[in-house]
């Protein structure tokens, strides 16, 4: 394999933030907090591409500046990144490579055309690079390019059967066409390929759910489960798909493990969440509490702190709470539905704090 390794979507499925961000969303009473859509059930949408993980590339660096600039990726210094292969590519615009990790820093910061574009340049220098096809491929599934996405992962597949990413996403392309049997076949060898990757798992279950067959993704997520009994992040992964399923009870259970691995914020949010789906109000409210204390400067954890707090009839104290979100992220995913449920809150309570 010619890849880049682990930098770029190919390899593990992200915490899947988005998924709880429509708690209270924007639809019906501003103040209130409706259980919210699942990671995968109910959708049309194909579930979410799988994403990669920082641990390094799997070949070497064809120069300085993109050894540079795969290190402040890894650090999280997607500036510094972005300077760093900008500055190889200007020097040699056919390294592969340096296009290839543009791709992964143009992604992560949200510009997926500009992502597709550099992606597609390090294909067009060098048609042999998986990763950055398996990457494509999955920008290509979130934007209903399907067929295409099938096609190039088929390509991929032909030419390296034992990869199980280019397995996944070519999976992932097919359940986006509802080929549904085509897309098990293809999670199914991924699973064999790779029996210990629990995101594989995890991301059949996606497909299993979307399709309609409630026990045999319930199956496939108790799988994960043994599989990533030490992992936080796929953990939660599972709790996620628990939550589209609307197994609440089996949410918060596996996110009792996956805070005892890694207690953060953004899992206390999703436990909340969970609770809010077993009618637990006072449990989630203490969620949302602990993670804001955890994470002040969180504005999704503030922004479900203040849900549940309208919901038990703090008006005042959920416009706080929405504030601060707005805040902190004043062009963030939660920003435009608190502004509605401030607005409706003050009204509600009279256009004034209590």
């Amino acid at each position: 394999m010619r890849g880049f390794g682990d930098l770029g979507r190919g390899a593990a499925l992200a915490l899947a933030l988005g998924s709880f961000a429509a708690c209270g969303g924007s639809s019906g009473p501003p103040p209130e907090t409706p259980p919210g859509a699942g990671a995968s059930s109910g959708s049309e949408a194909p579930p979410s591409q799988p994403r990669g993980n920082l641990e390094g590339p799997a070949a070497p660096a064809s120069s300085d500046d993109v050894k540079n600039g795969i290190a402040a990726l890894k650090s999280g210094d997607l500036n510094g990144a972005r300077a760093a292969f900008e500055a190889a590519i200007q020097k040699n615009p056919k390294k592969a490579d340096a296009y290839h990790y543009l791709g992964v820093v143009q992604d992560q910061s949200g510009q997926r055309g500009e992502a597709e574009k550099s992606f597609r340049k390090a294909l067009e220098i060098d048609p042999n690079l998986e990763e950055s096809a398996t990457d494509l491929a999955a920008i290509l599934v979130e934007a209903g390019k399907l067929d295409e996405a099938a096609a190039l992962m088929k390509k991929a597949v032909a030419r390296n059967p034992r990869n199980a990413a280019l397995r996944v996403n070519l999976g992932m392309a097919l359940s986006g066409k509802n080929d549904v049997d085509g897309a098990s076949k293809e999670f199914e060898e991924a699973a064999r390929l790779e029996p210990n990757n629990g995101i594989h798992l995890v991301t059949h279950a996606a497909h299993l759910s979307r399709s309609g067959k409630k026990d045999e993704a319930t199956a496939k997520l108790r799988q994960a489960e043994k599989v990533a009994a030490s992992d936080a992040g796929v953990l939660s992964s599972v709790a996620l798909e628990y939550k589209g399923l609307k197994d609440f009870k089996s949410c918060v259970s596996v996110l009792d493990r996956a805070i005892g691995l890694k207690d953060v914020a953004e899992l206390r949010v999703y436990r909340g969440a969970c609770k809010l789906g077993l009618k637990d109000l006072p449990g989630a409210t203490a969620e949302f509490k602990d993670a804001v204390a955890k994470e002040p400067n969180n504005a999704l954890a503030h922004y479900t702190l203040g849900n549940a707090l309208a919901d038990g009839g703090k008006l005042s104290e959920a416009i706080a709470e929405w504030e601060t979100c707005l805040k902190l992220a004043p062009d963030g995913p939660q920003a435009k539905a608190a502004e509605k449920k401030i607005a409706l809150a003050k009204t509600k309570d009279g256009g004034k704090k209590k």
